[in-house]
């Protein structure tokens, strides 16, 4: 590969190529116009889907860039690589790179793939906007050194495709087909390259009059004004005004529709902005009123738990003092009755003691009349009470 300086990886070229053909009605022409017709009439373009990743090389992100996006073929899925080289020479390694560039996207897709699922097709497509016009054979067996006279003994053992190439150098106006965007855009890439600003400008000014008239178009023409403007700051090594670029347009007519339908865009923009700017303002109201509703439902639900857990805590504490005002009473009701039993006891027992030693019998011990029940000790005391009148009734 030849050594080029260095440029920045986000240069005016690829933000072009990535806005253009992020478009699918635009990049759906585009492949219809350069894929066989064959393969055009068997895919189903409604189901065109760009997908995610980028796989090329970041020394090689300043003059290269990338987008992958799979069709439905046949019931099967097919994966077109767009692979835009934007640098001053052609790269003679650009097979090569393909071929990395394509078993990078089969890893990619092995990892999300089922187990035995055979992995899909992939058709790259080279659109080159070089300076010099393309000179590298298209199909990879060419980059390889295989002897001419075993061409077909050694090369069937090889890797071998070949890709899609729109060469933009060579490639007239005419011959640019697709739908307006894709032709507008294609060949002003063609015309910055060539420094051929002007004279598109003249043969596109109703193509661009179109594009800001129609409200799913009208970005396009903004891109395209930006394109214009990056990239003569970057030749002119600072920014100009768009007065100041449109000032080198020779054609006083052309001149003055471009900036007519800049000045068209500037009001339509102001309006935009201030329609954008009321509706994002009614947006951020919705919001807020939105989460105040939130919040106050979460708030209330937090004061809900809040109080049922408060109501808990204090029927757990008013248990708990519950249960001991009744442990407490319990205690006081048996500590009572204790008492009295015990006066009960000393009562009887005293009365006992005192009838045997009236009748002379052997006086009881305190511990063996506290070792009897109290209905016990009341018989007891009845039958020596009774013995006792007896013996005074003699």
């Amino acid at each position: 590969m030849s050594d080029e300086p260095a440029q920045p990886i986000h240069n005016p070229h690829d933000r072009f190529f990535k806005q253009i053909f992020s478009r699918l009605e635009t990049t759906r022409e585009f492949l219809r116009a350069h894929l066989p017709r064959r393969l055009v009439r068997a895919a189903k373009w409604h189901t065109l889907k760009l997908r995610p990743g980028s796989f090329v090389d970041e020394r090689l992100a300043a003059y290269s860039s990338d987008l992958l996006f799979s069709v439905e073929l046949r019931g099967s899925p097919l994966l077109l690589y767009c692979l835009f080289e934007h640098r001053s020479t052609v790269d003679p390694n650009m097979p090569f790179r393909l071929l990395v560039y394509m078993v990078r996207i089969w890893e990619q897709w092995f990892k999300e793939a089922d187990p035995g699922q055979k992995p899909p097709c992939i058709i790259p497509i080279v659109l080159h906007q070089g300076g010099e016009a393309w000179s590298v054979s298209t199909h990879f067996l060419d980059w390889l050194e295989v002897p001419e006279e075993l061409k077909d003994e050694v090369g069937r053992f090889q890797p071998d495709f070949e890709h899609v190439l729109v060469d933009l150098s060579r490639m007239p106006v005419e011959e640019m087909g697709g739908e307006l965007v894709g032709r507008v855009a294609l060949s002003f890439m063609k015309a910055v390259r060539e420094g051929g600003v002007e004279p598109w400008l003249e043969r596109f000014e109703s193509a661009l009059g179109e594009l800001a008239r129609t409200p799913d178009k009208v970005e396009v023409f903004r891109t395209l004004m930006r394109y214009w403007f990056a990239v003569d700051a970057a030749e002119a090594k600072g920014p100009s005004t768009a007065e100041q670029l449109l000032s080198r347009i020779e054609n006083q007519r052309v001149r003055e529709r471009v900036m007519s339908i800049a000045e068209e865009l500037l009001e339509r923009g102001r309006k935009e902005g201030r329609q954008e700017a009321e509706r994002r303002a009614r947006s951020i109201a919705e919001e807020l009123l939105e989460r105040g509703r939130k919040e106050g439902r979460q708030e209330a639900e937090r004061r809900a738990r809040s109080i049922a857990e408060e109501s808990l805590e204090r029927g757990r504490n008013e248990g708990r003092q519950e249960a001991e005002r009744r442990a407490r009473s319990i205690a006081e009701e048996s500590l009572e009755r204790g008492r009295k039993e015990g006066e009960q006891r000393g009562r009887l027992g005293g009365g006992i003691q005192l009838c045997e030693q009236v009748l002379g019998l052997p006086v009881s011990s305190v511990e063996d009349l506290q070792a009897r029940e109290v209905a016990d000790l009341e018989r007891l005391l009845e039958e020596l009470e009774g013995n006792l009148r007896q013996r005074m009734a003699r």
